[in-house]
C-alpha cells in the first residue's frame, strides 16, 4: 500500500480466512484523505477491519474498522495518543454500496469522517498533529491492532465487497468529498437528500467447496456453510416444508445471529432460502435474531415468532413476531419485522432469562411457551401465555410444577420447550409431550429432556406422568436444541442440532460448524414412547444387502465411510440376548451394543471405555421378549442408532478413514438379519 496512490481492488473478503497483507515504510502524515468504497455483506459483534497498520501499544497507526450495525470507527496513532473517530449521523448500509472519507487535517487540528455523502462524525485535536505509521505491515480486509494474537485471531475480518482505497496527501474540504461520493454512488448525497439504495444480490458463502470434506454430513439438514445452531420454526406451507435455524453467515464462529431458511419438499433434502432476517442496526433486535418457533395463523398464513436481543435494554429478551413479505413466494424468501408482542415482566420468571417461544392454535386461541427459570425452586420451566389475536397476550405463569432438588439435571433455566401431542399405532390421540433444553446445568453436558402427559387447557398446565425428566438420545450431548410440529398427515417430528463437538480450530479450518439431526417422528406404542427417522428419510436408501448369518461367525464388511452412506438394521432372533455393532478404524474403533441380560445401551471408545452412561440410568432399556434392532445411520462424522425404537443415540467420530470396517457381533445360536442401503447421494 503506497500513500499517494489508488488501488482498485474489487475482491470479495469471506469473513474468517482471506485477507491481504502488504509491506510499508515508516511514514509521517500532517495532512491526508483515505477514502474506502466497499459493501458490507455482514457484520460482526467485535470490529472488521477495512485498513489496518495499527499499533495500540505504540500508538501509532492508523485503522479503518466496520462495527456491528455499520458504525465506522478510525483509529489514527501519532506516538503519543489515539485519536478515535466513531460514525454517528451516518453509518454504513447494509449490503449496498458505500463510501467513508476520513479527512485528516492535522495542520488545522480535526479529522472529518464522511459516510455516503454525510458528514458523520468531526474530531478535534491539538493543531499540527500528524499520523505516524512505522515500518510493518498493511492488513487489507483484516484488523490488526500491533498484537501478536491479533494477527492470528479469528475475528477482525471483513466479510464483503472491497472495491477501492484511495490514500491522499492533502486535505479534502467539505464540497470536494460531497462531489467525490455523489461521483460514485451516482445519486445524490449530502445532509438535506438521502437516496435508499437497493440492496444486492449476495452469496454469502461464494467461494466455499466441500466436495472434499470427509466429515461434512450430506443426507442430514445443513447450513450452506459457516455457523449453524438450532433449526427451529418448521411448518408446512403450500406444498412445502420450511425450516429456520440460528445462522452467522460471517464466519464459522458463534456471534450475531440470524436466522437462515432451508426449503424442502419432504423434510430430507433441504434448498438454501437464504437469510430469513438479520439483527437490526437500531431498535428491535440489535443484538441477536435469537430462537423461536412458527405457527399458521387463522387464516392458514405462517407467522415467526422469535427472541429478539437488545443487550441495551433489562430485560434484554423479549418476543417478536414477523410475517412473509410474498404469500405467493413459494420459497418465502423475505420476511418483515413486525415488531415486539411480549416483554418480559417483574416475577415473570428469571429477569434476563426469557427466550424461545413455542407458538401453536388450538380452537382459535394462540398458547405460547418462553424458556425461562423459577426463582422460587431455581429450576428451569417455561411461561404459558394466550392470545386470541396474536397481539395482546395474557401471562398464565409456569406451565409445570415440579421439585426441583430431585430435578437438577434438567438445570436451572430451559430453553427450547416445545409441546406436542403424541398418537398411538391407531392414530389415536394418548398423551402430550414437554421437551426442552437444559441450559445452566450442573454437569458437563447440555441435554434434551421430556415429560410425558397432558397439557391441560382449562388450568393452563402440563400434568406430568413422571417425576424425572428423561433423554431421548442417550449420545451425551450431541442431539441437543428441539424443536418440532405436526405435520399435515398428523405425526409428532422433532428436529434438532447435530452438535459437532470438534475444537474451535478444526471448526474454523473447516468453515462449517454443527448440522441439523435426523428428523424423528415421536408416538405411543404400548404405552411407551417411541422414536425414529422420518419414514421419507427410507426413500434414499438403495437396498445393498439382505442377508441372514449364523452369529457365531461375526459379519465384517469393507466400506469407504466418507464416500459411502449407510444405514443397517439388524434383527437378532431365537436366543440371542447380545447384539453389537462396531466401526474399526486402523487406529481404533467405535462400539455400540446392547445386552437384554443388563438392559444396557451403550458405547464404548478405543480404549474400551465407555462413553454413553448417562445421569439415571438412562442408557437402561427394557424391550421385554423382543428381538433386539438396532437402525445406523452413518453420515461421514455423523452417526445416530436407533434401538428398537426406544432411543436413539447420536455421535461423532472424526476418526473415519479409507479401508474402515464394520462389525456385527452376537452371542448364543441366534440368526442376524442384516439389511445394507447405500445413501443416493442429495
Amino acid at each position: 500500500m503506497v500513500v499517494g496512490m489508488r488501488k482498485e481492488y474489487e475482491l470479495e473478503f469471506d469473513g474468517y480466512s482471506n485477507y491481504i497483507v502488504e509491506q510499508h515504510d515508516e511514514v509521517t502524515l500532517v495532512d491526508f484523505t483515505l477514502t474506502i468504497v466497499c459493501t458490507p455483506y455482514t457484520y460482526e459483534s467485535c470490529e472488521s477491519g477495512l485498513l489496518s497498520c495499527y499499533d495500540e501499544k505504540e500508538q501509532g497507526g492508523i485503522a479503518v474498522t466496520i462495527g456491528k450495525r455499520g458504525i465506522v470507527r478510525v483509529k489514527i496513532g501519532t506516538m503519543q495518543q489515539i485519536i478515535l473517530c466513531e460514525s454517528l449521523k451516518e453509518h454504513l448500509r447494509f449490503q449496498q454500496k458505500n463510501i467513508i472519507t476520513v479527512a485528516f487535517w492535522g495542520t488545522a487540528g480535526w479529522m472529518d469522517l464522511y459516510v455516503n455523502g454525510v458528514l458523520s462524525n468531526r474530531r478535534q485535536f491539538g493543531r499540527h498533529s500528524s499520523a505516524h505509521i512505522q515500518t510493518g505491515r498493511w492488513y487489507i480486509g483484516k484488523y490488526v491492532n500491533g498484537t501478536d494474537d491479533a494477527q492470528t485471531a479469528k475475528h477482525g475480518i471483513f466479510h464483503g465487497m472491497l472495491r477501492s482505497i484511495d490514500f491522499e496527501q492533502r486535505y479534502l474540504e467539505y464540497d470536494a468529498v460531497c462531489r467525490l461520493h455523489e461521483k460514485e454512488l451516482g445519486e445524490t448525497v449530502g445532509t438535506d437528500i438521502q437516496v435508499e439504495g437497493e440492496k444486492q444480490e449476495i452469496d454469502l458463502y461464494a467461494g466455499l467447496d466441500f466436495r472434499n470434506d470427509w466429515y461434512r454430513p450430506v443426507y442430514h439438514l445443513m447450513a450452506p456453510g459457516k455457523w449453524m445452531n438450532e433449526p427451529h420454526a418448521p411448518f408446512y406451507y403450500h406444498g412445502r416444508y420450511h425450516i429456520f435455524y440460528q445462522a452467522n453467515p460471517h464466519a464459522p464462529v458463534w456471534d450475531n445471529l440470524s436466522w437462515g431458511h432451508l426449503v424442502s419438499d419432504d423434510m430430507v433434502k433441504w434448498r438454501d432460502g437464504g437469510i430469513a432476517m438479520y439483527p437490526d442496526t437500531v431498535g428491535l433486535d440489535i443484538d441477536g435474531v435469537w430462537s423461536g418457533s412458527a405457527c399458521l395463523d387463522q387464516n392458514g398464513d405462517p407467522v415467526l415468532f422469535y427472541t429478539a436481543g437488545n443487550n441495551e435494554e433489562l430485560p434484554n429478551q423479549s418476543v417478536a413476531i414477523a410475517r412473509a413479505v410474498n404469500l405467493q413466494d413459494p420459497m418465502l424468501r423475505k420476511w418483515s419485522k413486525q415488531g415486539i408482542v411480549v416483554r418480559q415482566k417483574q416475577g415473570e420468571g428469571f429477569i434476563g432469562e426469557f427466550r424461545d417461544p413455542f407458538v401453536w392454535r388450538h380452537e382459535n386461541i394462540y398458547y405460547m411457551l418462553v424458556g425461562t427459570g423459577d426463582a422460587h425452586n431455581g429450576g428451569g420451566n417455561a411461561l404459558l401465555y394466550t392470545s386470541m389475536d396474536l397481539k395482546n397476550y395474557s401471562c398464565h405463569g409456569f406451565v409445570m410444577e415440579y421439585d426441583y432438588e430431585s430435578c437438577t439435571k434438567g438445570g436451572h433455566v430451559w430453553e427450547l420447550p416445545v409441546l406436542l401431542p403424541l398418537k398411538n399405532e391407531g392414530g389415536e390421540f394418548v398423551c402430550d409431550i414437554l421437551l426442552f433444553c437444559a441450559c445452566q446445568v450442573e454437569q458437563e453436558e447440555v441435554e434434551t429432556y421430556y415429560y410425558l402427559g397432558k397439557f391441560d387447557y382449562e388450568r393452563g398446565k402440563f400434568q406430568k406422568y413422571h417425576e424425572k425428566p428423561r433423554l431421548l438420545d442417550v449420545g451425551r450431548g450431541v442431539f441437543t436444541g428441539p424443536s418440532g410440529f405436526v405435520t399435515c398427515d398428523g405425526r409428532s417430528v422433532v428436529f434438532t442440532i447435530a452438535q459437532g463437538k470438534r475444537d474451535y480450530e478444526s471448526e474454523y479450518q473447516s468453515g462449517w460448524a454443527h448440522n441439523g439431526g435426523m428428523p424423528v417422528e415421536l408416538s405411543i406404542c404400548k404405552d411407551e414412547l417411541h422414536v425414529r427417522p422420518i419414514r421419507e428419510i427410507k426413500q434414499y436408501f438403495n437396498q445393498l444387502v439382505l442377508r441372514e448369518q449364523i452369529a457365531e461367525q461375526d459379519y465384517d464388511r469393507n466400506v469407504s465411510f466418507h464416500q459411502m452412506l449407510i444405514a443397517h438394521r439388524l434383527t437378532l432372533k431365537s436366543s440371542g440376548t447380545y447384539l453389537e455393532w462396531k466401526i474399526r478404524m486402523s487406529h481404533g474403533e467405535i462400539c455400540v451394543s446392547y445386552d437384554k441380560a443388563s438392559s444396557e445401551f451403550i458405547r464404548r471408545n478405543t480404549a474400551g471405555e465407555i462413553e454413553s452412561t448417562t445421569l439415571d440410568q438412562e442408557h437402561i432399556i427394557e424391550i421385554g421378549e423382543e428381538d433386539i434392532r438396532m437402525e445406523c445411520y452413518v453420515d461421514h462424522s455423523l452417526v445416530e442408532i436407533y434401538l428398537n425404537d426406544r432411543k436413539s443415540m447420536t455421535f461423532r467420530s472424526y476418526l473415519m478413514c479409507e479401508g474402515n470396517t464394520f462389525l456385527v457381533r452376537t452371542d448364543g445360536n441366534c440368526t442376524v438379519t442384516l439389511d445394507e442401503w447405500d445413501a443416493k447421494i442429495i
